[in-house]
């Protein structure tokens, strides 16, 4: 109680909206706050590592306002399919064929260049898209049959179940394998193959036969041809022309229909991206909200204040206007709620609750969903079942071979089931995230994709120095302290626990920014003389002491030659005084006002 009620004092008042817990003030000066950014500043004209991390969170700002993506060659093989509706037999995009001819990989597969991950499926998957796109127009033999010697090679891969499958895999290959055939491409497989695959894919189609799960095969109607409903199909066409925000999906749509939103899409794309497309477009809002999640598990959030608040502004008025971009991907409707409620904005689980429909699928969206759970309130029961799902989701994913997961990803999930949100500590948090950091992660819908949005090295870079500066700040600290402790001589104290480290370290688990140094020294003072005094009550003090001790406090200006009736009230009411008097002085440089004596009440 005297810790939680001394250091409350520390607070100083805010103009920042309540709403939002980002902390306002100066880094290591715990004195003159004014001090610092100018100290800063001249440090950083001669310090070239400063000037570094400058450059670093220059880089880091402009992610907020510049989203990229990587191209894919799978969707682009599907927009290159489009033929021109003024002659059929030419594409209505021949860039985007031009692009597949000039992008094929030296093993003679399409993909994410110099990557190497385990989702061989994926490569297969846009390998046969882009050779079925050259065969659609009759050019590019030689890399036609670069790929199919790559198919060969691989395709033991295709039907083997320990092999991570991108979005959609089972009933998007076998439908391109079918209209490879169609284009009488000499595929290297045996029928007994492509039999098991299709057969696999008709077990798909009869569990996605639902309303729940039209939205599903909307999403990968490509590989379906004339099993399915189009009209069906272009229910799901958004505002922005395309269906579900996919360039495949949409491509496939205005081959079968001549849809200008369908065209419209795709032309935005291109002219936006060059000659070949991402694999989901608009991400914007995803983007900008991944980025404010990474910098707040990074620890790094502070200094991107500014930056976080339009994020989160924009992202609560598009929650309240129901906007697509949310509530169309339960991915970002998962982590708009998540990031929104922890910075204090008022949203409801319902919202969420009501678009999660169907069994997860990936990985990613599953591991948001149980995040999001993690700060449901205790009258959202409705919500629970979510977390259980996806947490037994999460549980299967990493119990099944180690090829199932990078090893970044199953840290990152391990994590999430062990320590719920509700049980981190702020430091201990944010250096097992800078451990778990992938530099190269990727995400994956119907085929990989890369965004420096999402991962990039400038956010390593800045939470590894972030966390050591703050590191070095803590250890002087509680030197100070230490050397605190002895000055008072409350070291001295033979019944006293000498808890000094333990009550620095409770707090700076939780107050952690730099610029909370004050409050954290406050804090663990308060700590640390809440214990000597509980012990000297509990067992240090004779009857006579715990009344004198308490005398002295009542009546505070004494003089403690003669009002201590023993050595030991004397240094434990000193220290008690030194503390309260620290307390009031550092309170004035930072409110401008004495509070001095309501500290001294609190006490009393």
């Amino acid at each position: 109680m005297i810790a939680q009620s001394m250091s409350s004092v520390m607070s100083s008042p805010s103009s920042e909206k309540p709403r939002c817990s980002w902390v306002v003030g100066s880094c290591k000066d715990q004195h003159n706050p004014s001090a610092v950014h100018t100290a800063s500043s001249d440090a950083g004209l001669a310090n070239p590592s400063i000037m570094s991390l400058d450059m670093t969170k220059e880089r880091i700002r402009k992610l907020f306002t510049n989203v990229e993506l990587s191209a894919s060659s799978y969707d682009t093989a599907w927009v290159a399919m489009v033929p021109s509706p003024k002659s059929p037999t030419s594409p209505y995009f021949p860039k985007c064929l031009n692009w597949l001819m000039n992008n094929q990989l030296n093993d003679g597969s399409w993909g994410l260049p110099n990557f190497d991950h385990p989702l061989l499926k994926d490569t297969l998957s846009s390998t046969l898209a882009c050779i079925v796109a050259l065969k659609r127009w009759n050019v590019g033999e030689d890399q036609i049959n670069k790929g199919l010697c790559f198919i060969e090679s691989n395709f033991a891969v295709a039907t083997d179940k320990n092999q991570q499958s991108p979005f959609g895999f089972d009933i998007i290959f076998p439908g391109m394998l079918e209209y490879a055939k169609e284009l009488n491409i000499k595929l290297p497989l045996k029928q007994t193959d492509l039999s098991l695959m299709l057969h696999e894919r008709e077990l798909q189609l009869r569990r996605c036969h639902s309303d729940e799960r039209e939205a599903y095969l909307a999403y990968v109607s490509e590989g379906l041809g004339n099993l399915y409903d189009w009209n069906m199909v272009m229910k799901y066409q958004m505002k922005n022309g395309s269906v579900l925000n996919s360039p495949s999906a949409t491509a496939a749509a205005l081959v079968r229909y001549q849809n200008t939103g369908c065209l419209h899409y795709l032309t935005s794309l291109l002219d936006k991206f060059g000659n070949a497309v991402p694999t989901v477009y608009p991400l914007d809002l995803y983007a900008r909200l991944s980025i404010v999640d990474t910098l707040e598990r990074l620890g790094i959030a502070r200094h991107f204040r500014v930056e976080i608040q339009n994020v989160l502004d924009e992202t609560y008025k598009c929650w309240l206007q129901r906007d697509e971009q949310i509530f169309t991907d339960i991915v970002t409707c998962a982590l708009a709620f998540r990031v929104l409620r922890i910075n204090g904005y008022e949203v409801s689980s319902d919202s969420l609750d009501e678009i999660i429909t169907e069994p997860f699928r990936d990985v990613y969206t599953a591991l948001e969903v149980y995040r999001a759970s993690q700060t449901i309130y205790k009258e959202e029961s409705a919500f629970e079942e979510q977390s259980l799902r996806s947490a037994d989701f999460l549980k299967w994913k990493i119990s099944l071979a180690s090829n199932q997961l990078s090893k970044y990803i199953h840290k990152e999930v391990e994590s999430a089931l062990k320590f719920p949100f509700y049980a981190t500590l702020e430091r201990i948090y944010t250096r097992r995230n800078i451990e778990h950091y992938d530099v190269g992660n990727t995400r994956t819908l119907k085929t990989t994709y890369r965004s420096s949005n999402f991962s990039n090295k400038d956010y390593l870079t800045l939470a590894v120095d972030d966390y050591n500066t703050c590191q070095s700040i803590y250890r002087e600290e509680l030197k100070g302290l230490e050397r605190w402790v002895v000055e008072n001589k409350l070291d001295q104290l033979k019944f006293a626990r000498q808890k000094t480290a333990y009550c620095y370290f409770s707090v700076a688990a939780t107050l952690s920014s730099p610029e909370l140094s004050d409050a954290r020294i406050s804090w663990a003072k308060s700590s640390i003389l809440t214990t000597v005094i509980d012990d000297f009550f509990d067992v240090g003090g004779s009857m006579d002491e715990l009344a004198n001790l308490i005398q002295c406090v009542q009546k505070w200006d004494v003089n403690v030659d003669t009002d201590c009736c023993s050595e030991e009230v004397r240094v434990v009411f000193l220290a008690l005084k030194d503390a309260v008097c620290w307390i009031g002085d550092t309170a004035f440089k930072w409110q401008g006002r004495d509070v001095t004596r309501h500290v001294i009440d609190l006490v009393r």
